[in-house]
């Protein structure tokens, strides 16, 4: 005769944390972060190693857009992020340890690669969200008390807990799939007819007519997109008043773009890179007509303009503009001859001055 089986060791307190923070905790963690996402829908909130790694696939591989393909990656991470928080929560207890581990783990390599480069804001909890380094402590916690607390538990079949992990799997990706499709993309920004944005002058100086013969510069949409993406490589080549998100910005032009040689520096108020390059190559004569077109997202101190001659402008509020600055542009005749996007590249910020 066999022996009847030993009844289950209880379980200790260290086991039942490990289930609670497993099962509850973490996924609900992971649920929180997906729902402020989800409510923003804002590319932006995309951490950049996150946006190097789907640019290189989309965008140079695939060769997508990135405003073709970020709103639907954006989607995509979270419904990824509902269905890992919801396998969690009802497949076997051992997997959503490990899931737990592997997704909070994930998340501190990105952070630390924030830190590293000086972000300030990760877009974890939405662009009023906490630190990177809150973030990175308490995402770190979760995970060393994961690892340190088993679930324990009597011993388990592993064809019935691969059988239950793939029917949770599946039920949550229905679920996060439904739920990102459901909720409608950001309405279209109506804006101001006529009126000068808040960032403005209250009297600004009126554009210079166009010259006979010349294109006059188009009028300021009504309405614009929720965000914008644009590849400024990709305007090389091409007019400048065919690129909508220029066409955003404020009329306080001193000067017609599409007549003779410009320059167009897009910056942000806060900005340093925008601020040196400013002070290097515009703070003197200018090159050429010069206008800087001010980004209205900065969060930090802002920093004094060195371009004293420059014409300011700025870029209409409510809208998210998913790019860094500065990005240099070189305009002849309406046409965008010169690009430059790293300004630490003393070379290509040359290139882009000079190009005809």
């Amino acid at each position: 005769m066999t022996s009847p089986p030993r009844p289950d060791a209880p379980l200790t307190v260290r086991n039942r944390l490990g289930r609670v923070l497993a099962r509850a905790v973490v996924p609900a963690w992971i649920l929180a972060g997906a729902s402020f996402k989800l409510w923003e829908r804002n590319p932006q909130l995309l951490p950049k190693p996150v946006t190097d790694v789907t640019d290189a696939i989309f965008v140079r591989a695939l060769g997508f857009t990135r405003e073709g393909y970020l709103g639907p990656a954006l989607r995509a991470m979270i419904a990824i992020e509902i269905a890992w928080a919801l396998t969690m929560v009802f497949g076997p207890v051992r997997l959503a340890r490990w899931m737990g581990v592997e997704m909070l783990g994930l998340f501190c390599a990105i952070l630390v690669v924030l830190i590293t480069s000086g972000a300030a804001s990760c877009g974890c909890f939405g662009a009023s969200g906490p630190s990177p380094a809150w973030m990175l402590a308490i995402d770190a916690t979760l995970l060393v008390a994961l690892l340190a607390c088993t679930p324990g538990g009597p011993a388990s079949n592993a064809a019935a807990d691969l059988r239950r992990a793939a029917a949770a799997a599946g039920v949550g990706l229905a679920i996060g799939t439904a739920t990102v499709l459901a909720v409608p993309d950001r309405a279209a920004v109506a804006l101001p007819d006529g009126a000068p944005d808040a960032a403005t002058p209250a009297d600004p100086a009126p554009p210079a007519p166009a010259a006979s013969g010349s294109r006059a510069w188009p009028a300021q949409p009504t309405t614009a997109k929720p965000w914008y993406a644009p590849e400024f490589a990709e305007w090389k080549g091409k007019r400048l008043d065919e690129q909508e998100v220029m066409l955003l910005a404020s009329r306080t032009l001193p000067f017609n773009p599409n007549e003779g040689r410009c320059h167009v520096v897009f910056m942000r108020e806060d900005c340093e890179h925008c601020h040196a390059l400013l002070n290097s190559y515009f703070s003197g004569p200018l090159p050429a007509p010069t206008v800087t077109v001010a980004i209205p997202d900065a969060t930090g101190e802002p920093l004094e303009n060195p371009c004293g001659a420059c014409a300011k402008a700025t870029l209409p509020g409510g809208i998210t503009y998913v790019f860094s600055t500065p990005v240099l542009l070189t305009v002849q005749d309406g046409v965008v001859v010169g690009v430059c996007t790293d300004s630490e590249d003393a070379e290509a910020v040359r290139a882009a001055l000079n190009a005809r």
